[in-house]
């Protein structure tokens, strides 16, 4: 699984790490206009799950536990030191349970931002849309309608076929989820998410507190479900916000 340094290596150990997970159809790579907002000394990791858009060498995941497993396995090597997890739409449904998966180990992240996706277990609304059948232009009409392509993008191009099937797949992905009971988290959870958002409305979002201990809000900014674009510098602010509130937390206790 790809997992890249966004940020440019400093030569020093980074005092914090944030991992971002991407949303389906997308790459960590579109998370850029959050990062002029980072703390310079941070280190920004992205990882893609393997077998999609260019990457043809390695085999794609099927199912959302395969996701999981391969973003375990990617990115422990990595967690040497104190670190948070923000996940976007399927991003953040398998930041979730990757969390969990790395709390069982004694690995847990300081922690997690979910954004614009319902708590596992939401009466009143689907998990995705999966358009297993659709053609590339519907797949593009429906990204379009929740603001994730431009109007009047070429769907006879031969990255709009490839951006489509790289939707699909990952909506596989998304639909194969299922919940297991299990304790709340003991990382601290904030929720982010956009006004309109028809897959995940407000009432939904707010219930994401019931799946941590240490709820700390639910954040809400005008717009759809890819709202974090077109206020990236405020979301950065809160992300980065409760992370300090945190790890100040960390210094201060005896």
């Amino acid at each position: 699984m790809p997992v890249y340094d966004i940020t440019a290596p400093s030569g020093h150990e980074p005092p914090f790490t944030l991992v971002l997970l991407h949303h389906a159809g997308g790459s960590a790579r579109g998370f850029a206009p959050l990062l002029p907002h980072l703390p310079r000394p941070w280190r920004v990791l992205g990882a893609d799950l393997p077998g999609r858009l260019l990457d043809r060498a390695r085999s794609r995941c099927r199912t959302a536990r395969e996701a999981v497993d391969h973003l375990g396995d990617a990115l422990r090597p990595e967690l040497t030191g104190p670190y948070a997890v923000f996940g976007h739409s399927m991003g953040a449904l398998l930041a979730f349970e990757l969390v969990r998966r790395l709390e069982a180990e004694a690995l847990g992240p300081r922690w997690l931002g979910v954004s614009a996706v319902p708590p596992p277990v939401s009466e009143g609304t689907a998990r995705a849309a999966a358009p297993a059948g659709w053609p590339a232009h519907r797949v593009l009409r429906y990204l379009h309608g929740l603001g994730g392509t431009p109007a009047g993008a070429d769907h006879r191009t031969a990255l709009a076929e490839l951006v489509a099937r790289t939707v699909r797949q990952d909506l596989e992905v998304v639909g194969s989820y299922e919940y297991t009971d299990g304790p709340p988290l003991r990382t601290a959870l904030s929720v982010f998410g956009g006004e309109d958002d028809p897959l995940a409305p407000p009432h939904l979002l707010r219930r994401w507190s019931a799946y941590t201990r240490r709820p700390m809000g639910c954040h809400l900014w005008p717009g759809g479900h890819f709202y974090l674009f077109d206020h990236a510098e405020d979301v950065s602010a809160r992300l980065v916000g409760a992370c300090r509130t945190l790890l100040a937390g960390d210094r201060a206790a005896p």
